[in-house]
């Protein structure tokens, strides 16, 4: 008798148990589908099309003006780069040699003449 007792309590409270934990998996998805929903709804905005299209594709609304902001440093990197392709450097010439075969350049050295057409 007391064998019967205490399992019907046992499989009470194990029901019980899992009744507690179901209740707690949906609650815990609802939370997650009311997240979703809100993230859903902010996706569908315009405000959020309008910012992705400009990240994206770099364009801007007509109404819209552009300001960068750059730190000292990053205009500093900037102008050495200009002024680095600026600077005249004069080039080497081409060797009498460069477009020589190796027997052609030995013929060349040792002769002094160029044997090519």
């Amino acid at each position: 008798m007391l064998y019967l007792i205490f399992s019907f309590k046992y499989s009470d409270i194990q029901k019980d148990l899992t009744i507690l934990q179901t209740e707690k998996d949906i609650i815990s998805r609802n939370l997650i589908l009311k997240n979703k929903e809100n993230y859903f709804a902010y996706i569908n905005t315009n405000a959020y099309k309008d910012k992705i299209a400009k990240m994206s594709q770099n364009k801007k609304n007509p109404w819209e003006e552009v300001v960068f902001i750059v730190t000292k440093d990053e205009v500093d990197q900037y102008k050495k780069i200009e002024t680095q392709d600026q600077i005249y450097t004069e080039k080497e010439p081409v060797k009498a040699t460069f477009w020589m075969s190796n027997w052609q350049k030995w013929i060349y050295y040792v002769f002094n003449t160029d044997i090519r057409d």
